[in-house]
């Protein structure tokens, strides 16, 4: 009778580690609620499926992105990017979000930030997304920060990673 206990607790012990995924080596970077991108009217970022795992890290799919390397500090998020305009959800994507980007401020600029002459300040986001699977660049768009500076309500704290690239050296976190 003993050997049977043994051997179907064997079983259970090797049937639950065999169904278990492996960890997520990039799970501190995980969006946990869906919110506003602060100063946008209609986009919002959110939790990515449980199961979902990253084929490209932070790093690799900061390289992709626009402009890469000229500031010195990005969120970096592993989320689903929503437009609630179009009703749209986007691939599991890294978003990076970067503070005190520069906008034009020159005579006959199409846009300038409120015709105060600094187009530089901390409020000043840009947040671009690179698919998580495929690396392919998504595209971007400006937001504003506000007065609090906002924080992405992510899984936990994740290491500081430098992305090396021509422009310079970002440090995502």
């Amino acid at each position: 009778m003993r050997p049977r206990v043994l051997l179907a607790a064997a079983l259970v012990v090797a049937a639950v580690a065999c169904s278990s995924s492996p960890p997520d080596p990039y799970a501190a970077y995980r969006q946990t609620t869906t919110e506003d991108v602060p100063g946008t009217l209609d986009w919002q970022i959110g939790p990515v499926p449980d199961d979902y795992r990253a084929a490209i890290g932070p790093a690799e799919a900061y390289d992709e992105l626009f402009d890469a390397g000229t500031q010195k500090h990005a969120y970096a998020i592993l989320a689903e990017v929503t437009n609630t305009s179009s009703h749209t959800v986007g691939p599991p994507a890294w978003v990076f979000v970067t503070p005190n980007t520069c906008y034009a401020t020159a005579k006959g600029d199409l846009v300038s930030p409120g015709r105060t002459g600094n187009g530089c300040t901390p409020q000043n986001l840009y947040v671009q997304g690179v698919n998580a699977t495929t690396g392919e660049r998504l595209g971007g768009f400006t937001a504003f920060d506000t007065p609090i500076p906002w924080v992405p309500a992510r899984a936990g704290t994740p290491p500081v990673v430098a992305s090396k690239v021509q422009a310079g050296t970002t440090l995502l976190h």
